[in-house]
């Protein structure tokens, strides 16, 4: 029971053979990177006809190494499996698959705890690879799970299904796979959200991901950054430009946002950013939107950026910026510079600042900060995004616009998961020796709950993309939603044309539907009358008595 009953051949250049034929085989039996295989130097047909049953198997397993008995054998999976993790499909026609959806460990439990641990285990325990059975990169066709040629009318999504799952146990590149030989049943059971969520209010304020969106191209020339001395990002040619701004105008005109927040947009003299408000004009009218001119911020290659419709909100004084200068514990050269607006509703007067960040991420290092991974769950540079944290909600608390008014929305890419240190921090509102109540709120748990998300990494959800309000805020607060039209989305679909054959290229659509790899978070708002009313007042008579009288 212990052993395989099914060996790979290794036949480069031998005999095709068929579904059914018994073969007798002689070589050398050898490993290679783990799997057990024969390098054949003679090959026999011995009949035609013969079928093996598929072994069954089921997921979660009970140890790393519990598909070692059946590798090179005819296995399935009779049991629904969901899609889990889809970024290796475009180049490799890889699918990760597990029995359920897997939150990542630390959008549940506090990271290092033993129920992230065991979360972690969890999830190693629970998952499969699909393969396509080929070995080229870009595979050309790709396939679908159900077998068919995947393309703009057969696609699939994160938290779909598929179920009798069949192939060769195959180990390859330090991971089990399925090599198909047949398709899956396939569900549908997360379908494409067509609008954005309802969200009330009569302000929508959202945060985007725009995913490097350089409208100077990237040609790899050290030409970007406000020293012009880094590589620029995003589209390597005009064709991929294009293809990026109309997925990226699709998504912002779907949810016509009162104030955006932008991550991820080139750091430049506001050229890329003013090319996005152009093209919202170019479908809402001229003057629809505008956006605060900043110019550069910081050193980094992408900076943030506030878009806004004039018709509904107008600035109140200038923007700020949170840097190193104005908080040692905000370190510039890893987190990108915050950037804070204040605003006023045109309807009710009603005041609020919007505060965008970007916080460094959890995959590059910050060794020369000596803040390493943990290996707890929270990722690189924990220490250095909490001390942003700490430092972001300080210095909101110190009226940094100068508006005279308590009401803050923190917004974007915190790449921290909600029951991590960052998080955590900012919740716990700035440093107050009075001891009052000014903690933020996590507007996306509050309204989603635990199992809300917005990204998708090594094949388990969370959100690293937040809308956190202050406790003023907080009642004016109508709703908070996630639109997943880019997690759930595999990137094959994206603007990007790299290593693709011509017929991937063409699985495109000028639609919101993976303009990015995070969703974007809508927030609605009835921001309440600030605007103190005019009284005229008469007396009559207009004489007063003697007191008493």
């Amino acid at each position: 029971p212990a052993t395989s009953d099914g060996i790979f051949i290794f036949a480069p250049g031998g005999m095709d053979v068929v579904d059914g034929e018994a073969v007798r085989v002689r070589g050398t039996v050898s490993e290679f990177n783990g799997l057990t295989e024969i390098t054949a130097s003679q090959v026999l047909r011995c009949s035609t006809g013969n079928s093996v049953a598929a072994t069954p198997l089921a997921l979660p397993v009970t140890s790393p190494d519990a598909f070692e008995p059946y590798e090179g054998m005819l296995v399935t999976f009779p049991q629904p499996l969901v899609i889990s993790e889809y970024f290796n499909f475009d180049r490799f026609g890889e699918i990760v698959l597990t029995s359920r959806r897997h939150l990542t460990p630390t959008a549940e439990y506090e990271p290092g705890s033993p129920e992230a641990l065991q979360a972690m285990q969890d999830f190693l325990l629970d998952k499969i690879t699909l393969d396509d059975g080929r070995s080229v990169q870009n595979p050309n066709p790709a396939i679908h799970p159900d077998g068919a040629v995947f393309d703009l009318t057969n696609l699939f999504r994160g938290g779909d299904t598929v179920t009798n799952v069949t192939g060769v146990m195959d180990y390859s590149f330090g991971l089990y796979r399925i090599q198909p030989t047949q398709g899956a049943e396939y569900t549908s059971l997360n379908s494409r959200p067509a609008q954005p969520p309802e969200v009330g209010g009569n302000l929508k304020v959202a945060s985007f991901n725009v995913l490097n969106y350089f409208t100077t191209i990237d040609t790899g020339a050290f030409i970007c950054g406000p020293a012009a001395d880094q590589e620029c990002r995003g589209a390597d040619t005009p064709e991929e430009l294009a293809r990026q701004r109309a997925k990226i105008l699709a998504a912002l005109s779907a949810v016509q946002p009162d104030i955006a927040g932008l991550m991820e947009i080139q750091n430049d003299d506001d050229a890329s950013v003013a090319d996005l408000v152009s093209g919202l004009n170019d479908v809402f009218g001229a003057g629809t939107y505008d956006y605060v001119r900043t110019g550069f911020i910081g050193t980094d290659a992408i900076k943030l950026a506030l878009i806004y419709k004039p018709a509904s909100v107008s600035l109140v004084g200038g923007y700020a910026i949170l840097d190193s200068t104005v908080d040692p514990r905000f370190i510039d050269t890893k987190n990108r510079p915050t950037l804070a607006q204040t605003f006023m509703d045109n309807t009710t007067g009603g005041i609020f600042t919007v505060a965008v960040n970007h916080l460094k991420s959890k995959g590059s290092d910050c060794n020369d900060m000596n803040d390493p991974d943990l290996l707890d769950g929270a990722g690189n540079c924990n220490l250095t995004r909490t001390a942003a944290a700490q430092a972001l909600v300080d210095w909101l608390a110190s009226d940094p616009t100068g508006s005279g008014d308590s009401d803050y929305l923190i917004i974007g890419d915190l790449n921290s998961y909600d029951k991590e240190d960052p998080i955590d921090a900012i919740k716990a509102g700035p440093d107050d020796i009075l001891g009052t109540a000014d903690d933020y709120t996590d507007l996306i748990f509050n309204y989603q709950g635990e199992d809300a998300y917005s990204y998708v990494f090594d094949g388990q959800i969370g959100y690293l993309d937040y809308a956190l309000a202050s406790p003023g805020l907080v009642s004016e607060v109508t709703g908070t939603a996630d639109w997943h039209i880019n997690a759930d989305e595999p990137d094959l679909i994206d603007y990007d044309m790299s290593f693709k054959a011509p017929a991937q290229d063409a699985l495109y659509a000028p639609d919101p539907y993976r303009a990015s790899d995070h969703d974007p978070v809508i927030v609605g708002l009835n921001v309440c009358d600030e605007i103190a009313p005019t009284l005229a007042v008469s007396v009559t008579p207009d004489v007063l008595w003697p007191a008493n009288h």
